[in-house]
């Protein structure tokens, strides 16, 4: 009898879907018989709200990004959003029971806390034992991850395991397991190689600049000090994400129309191969990014994180040796 399997995101252009697909690939892998089922939580139970919040949470990183560092994990913000959340976790109640009651999952993972706070309301409330194990994919975990009806928190660092603990989790309930990534980024093609494959110079170096799914960040400053530098010599590659404004703004530019060393590239599903392509990475600090940077042996600038998740994982890096902050980046 196959094994059901439900896995929950939120937003198809993240780090969550990517860390869903994942685990799908990984169970895929060492799993005969599997049924497995990924759901965007928040499409599925909120599709407008959904939208709403996607697009406030995007402005806010992009022109106010110290408003979610003050958010990020505050007791306060906690206690104030409390009855807000509760109300939403009880109007959504009754879908969730619909979705899982049609799936009858052997075990539920969430790679996200929003919908595993549902799930974990449901279990509470229903009186049922389905498994929930969450699925951290950032060093610093928040308090909006903690819930009784949590069976294991799977969890990229012992450090991460020594702050669960902290805020009140069992020991027993920790797993450190890392973040899960696609198996493809755990295979090392050779340099020259990828290179020639995907159209690159085999002569000069490879510069990968990133901001994560949605292009966020300081991605067009940091392109523009590597475009405009008097000493470039390297190939640039600039990958925007779904963030489509930053591509037609940066296609539009004649440094890049006429450099054939500058390569600016949309949402892609080959970021795999343009690591083991680049010779070193710039980004800012996403969970899964980070994960897949270390796996690739790449080294890793950071630039501009976004405060909370992004920042602590940050320093994290940096203490560890594992990354460079540069803060200066706009000469």
């Amino acid at each position: 009898m196959k094994k059901r399997i439900l896995i929950f995101y939120i937003s198809k252009f993240s780090g969550h879907f990517h860390a869903a697909r994942a685990i799908e690939k990984g169970l895929m892998s060492v799993m005969e018989s599997v049924k497995i089922e990924k759901i965007n939580a928040f499409s599925y139970t909120n599709p407008i709200l959904e939208k709403i919040i996607n697009k406030a949470y995007t402005e806010v990183i992009k022109k106010k990004p110290e408003i979610w560092g003050n958010m990020y994990d505050n007791p306060e913000v906690m206690k104030k959003t409390q009855k807000a959340r509760s109300a939403l976790h009880h109007f959504n109640l009754a879908k969730i029971k619909k979705l899982l009651e049609l799936h009858n999952p052997d075990v539920v993972f969430c790679t996200q806390a929003f919908p595993c706070g549902m799930v974990a309301d449901y279990k509470r409330l229903c009186g049922k034992n389905i498994p929930l194990i969450g699925i951290l994919t950032d060093h610093a975990p928040h308090s909006y991850w903690l819930f009784d009806e949590v069976n294991y928190y799977v969890v990229p660092f012992s450090e991460t395991a020594d702050i669960l603990k902290k805020k009140g989790v069992s020991p027993d309930k920790i797993k450190v397991y890392g973040i899960p990534i696609d198996l493809k980024f755990s295979v090392l093609q050779e340099k020259l190689q990828i290179k020639k494959a995907l159209g690159f110079r085999d002569d000069k170096n490879v510069v990968l600049l990133m901001g994560g799914s949605q292009g966020l960040g300081a991605m067009e400053t940091v392109a523009n000090v590597l475009l405009n530098h008097k000493k470039r010599d390297y190939q640039l590659i600039v990958v925007t994400g779904s963030n489509r404004k930053l591509y037609n703004r940066l296609k539009r530019m004649k440094i890049i129309e006429r450099d054939k060393d500058v390569f600016v590239l949309p949402y892609v599903d080959n970021i795999n191969d343009l690591m083991d392509a680049a010779d070193i990475i710039i980004t800012k600090a996403g969970g899964m990014t980070v994960a897949e940077t270390l796996a690739k042996r790449l080294p890793m600038l950071i630039v501009d994180p976004i405060p909370g998740h992004e920042r602590m994982n940050t320093d994290f890096l940096t203490a560890k040796g594992a990354a460079i902050e540069v803060k200066d980046y706009g000469n």
